[in-house]
């Protein structure tokens, strides 16, 4: 299932469309500041003005919806509980009462506007990270990010960590898929299932950390093979043209026209 998603955000990403046409550089940076826009300017309007525009911008070059939903949900899920959180436990106006089993649950106003900022704010930056990974290839972000003196070990780390989460994740898949078919999480309707299946899932945790481990080992003898010192070369960015400048005025004109009507 992973693989299925990690070929299907590299298949889109690879297409070519108005948006994998833009310069790498000029959306990491326009992301960025958009991005440091939804987090540091508060309200909600900004945040959610940002979102409605690359949720429609990845329905304009067809990105499947459900693909979509399937990546936003554990973070808008993660927002929400944030939410009631805050909402019930930062105390100031009571804005609603609830009584449930005899028990008095009071909302705050004030925990309600803050955790809607923050669900806005979730939202917002997640929508922008989407977009960014469903409209720029993995090496050409990353050449963006050493061109925009982002230190290399950095991005080293997340090419080989974007490269390898997907290898050991089916790795995990294969071992669960044999545990299974050996029985190791029979019903947990009962407390011996429950033993079995945790003995299990220590033993699964166990043998992909060795893996992980051996997966390391591995590929830095290659590397090392290879002769590699760190460096990573073999792309240049195309000159900058006027369309590139023509993309870069209309994304600012647009954070522009948001930033005022929100103020």
């Amino acid at each position: 299932m992973v693989r299925e998603a990690y070929l299907a955000v590299d298949a889109i990403a690879q297409k070519d469309n108005i948006f994998t046409r833009m310069d790498a550089r000029l959306k990491v940076v326009v992301t960025g500041v958009m991005l440091a826009s939804v987090i540091g300017l508060p309200g909600t309007r900004l945040q959610l003005g940002l979102f409605t525009v690359a949720l429609l911008s990845m329905l304009a070059v067809k990105i499947p919806f459900r693909l979509i939903f399937c990546r936003i949900l554990p973070p808008l899920a993660l927002g929400t509980v944030v939410f009631c959180f805050m909402v019930f436990f930062h105390e100031g106006n009571r804005l609603f009462v609830l009584n449930v089993a005899g028990w008095e649950i009071v909302g705050y106003r004030e925990g309600f506007n803050l955790g809607l900022t923050v669900l806005a704010r979730i939202t917002g930056s997640v929508a922008l990270l989407m977009f960014l990974s469903f409209t720029t290839p993995i090496h050409q972000l990353g050449y963006a990010l050493i061109w925009l003196r982002v230190p290399k070990v950095i991005v080293e780390i997340l090419l080989l960590t974007y490269r390898y989460l997907f290898v050991l994740w089916d790795e995990g898949m294969r071992i669960r898929q044999a545990q299974t078919l050996r029985l190791g999480y029979p019903a947990w309707r009962s407390i011996s299932g429950w033993k079995q299946a945790l003995r299990s899932t220590a033993t699964l945790m166990g043998m992909v950390f060795i893996r992980a481990y051996d997966r390391a080992e591995s590929t830095f003898s290659a590397m090392q093979v290879r002769a590699y010192n760190g460096n990573i070369t073999g792309y240049d960015f195309q000159s900058w043209n006027k369309l590139q400048t023509k993309y870069l005025i209309s994304s600012f004109v647009v954070l522009f026209i948001l930033v005022a009507v929100s103020i």
